[in-house]
């Protein structure tokens, strides 16, 4: 976005009359879609509202792994073998340290001059090489996928206390389950794969500094995720222009994709259906909750918690993050899939090619549950696959 079309907006709203605001509203979301799906280019640029690309990078825009709003999806390689496209590796220990060569993040592609860190594949199962040095020692690689985005964004409007009511870390009532919520020095997690990110603001910064290396005020990192041992990452110029607080991105940038991704909505849950009663009944709705209440008291689709849970051994790549065990995982949106389930993976690495296989690897605080999945009769497995799969 130019100087010029940021000043007309900013004249906008200050003519606007309080019955005109639903328009403001949805210019600030065409605003934000345009940021999304825009194709970024490397600095220097002629356009300076377009570049700041990488050096290094995984994708060139926000579509690149949120096609339409949706998410991680299979996809046909060259060689004729399935693969999923908006998946990423990342690099870490079980205390959150990542690579000091690499960072946190494989990064596969590269502006003209450098090199890409390592290409990967990721089904049958996760294959990556490295154009640099080996992972340091006890430094792991996991596969994260990208989610789809709709009903996310009403996560924001979760108050504190709603997520906190049912954290039992403790296992009071001795149901096996202990969800606890990831304090963060900002506030309480409720996004991504282990609740790092407060708000959606938040996230959106985090994407555009890891997977485009576009730094915002929030995120003042110009060379994304490239380390201080990558010197020819940094050796490169940047896109940081004082028409954007100074950054790549600017405040306002992030403000206008909030906007769009509030458009995204989740559908209403299909409650009276027979897989809903099942889903219930073994015990999936006690951490996949299917509303949640919101600030000003209404109830969002939600399938989630926002918790933390340990889900045992099978789904531990030793890869955590900062006060997050590798083990340990923000309770998974069900909510949000637009692609039929024969286009989707499931589980964070997208291990899981059914509901079935991702059910099969719950374990930790989800066992029980697992159990009793494992003991209905092949009907009611059936129905409670498609409640999920329907899930929109």
């Amino acid at each position: 976005m130019n100087g010029w079309l940021r000043i007309s907006i900013a004249l906008l709203f200050v003519t606007l009359a309080p019955e005109d605001m639903l328009r403001a509203d949805q210019l600030d979301a065409a605003v934000g879609k345009a940021l999304f799906d825009r194709q970024w280019i490397p600095a220097p640029a002629s356009t300076k509202a377009t570049d700041g690309l990488g050096p290094l990078f995984s994708s060139r825009s926000c579509t690149g792994c949120h096609s339409r709003g949706e998410g991680a999806h299979l996809v046909t390689r060259d060689d004729g073998q399935a693969d999923i496209s908006g998946a990423v590796v990342r690099f870490g220990k079980g205390d959150g340290t990542t690579d000091p060569f690499y960072g946190l993040q494989l990064q596969t592609d590269a502006v003209p001059t450098l090199m890409p860190e390592g290409q990967a594949r990721f089904l049958p199962g996760l294959k990556y090489n490295l154009a640099g040095p080996a992972l340091a020692d006890g430094v792991h690689a996991g596969v994260r996928l990208a989610p789809p985005l709709f009903g996310r964004a009403a996560f924001d409007d979760v108050p504190d206390e709603e997520i906190l009511k049912r954290a039992d870390p403790g296992d009071r009532n001795a149901d096996g389950i202990k969800g606890r919520a990831n304090v963060t020095a900002q506030g309480i997690g409720r996004y991504g794969w282990k609740a790092a990110h407060v708000t959606l603001n938040d996230q959106v910064a985090h994407a555009f500094a890891i997977d485009i290396g576009l730094s915002s005020p929030k995120m003042p990192f110009p060379y994304g995720d490239c380390t201080k041992l990558e010197t020819a990452c940094l050796a490169l110029p940047n896109g940081e222009s004082p028409e954007f607080d100074g950054r790549e991105i600017s405040s306002a940038m992030l403000g206008y994709i909030d906007s769009y991704l509030k458009t995204l909505r989740a559908a209403s849950d299909a409650a009276n259906s027979p897989g809903a009663a099942v889903f219930g009944a073994i015990g999936c709705a006690s951490c996949h909750v299917q509303t949640l209440a919101t600030r000003d008291g209404r109830q969002i689709p939600a399938f989630t918690d926002l918790l933390l849970h340990d889900m045992g051994p099978s789904l531990d790549d030793g890869v955590g993050e900062p006060g997050v065990k590798s083990s340990e995982w923000r309770t998974a949106p069900l909510i949000g899939h637009r692609l039929p389930s024969e286009q989707r993976r499931f589980l964070h690495d997208g291990s899981a090619a059914t509901v079935e296989e991702a059910i099969g690897k719950h374990g930790g605080e989800a066992e029980h549950s697992r159990n009793l999945f494992e003991a209905l009769s092949p009907d009611d497995k059936r129905r409670l696959a498609e409640y999920v799969n329907g899930l929109r």
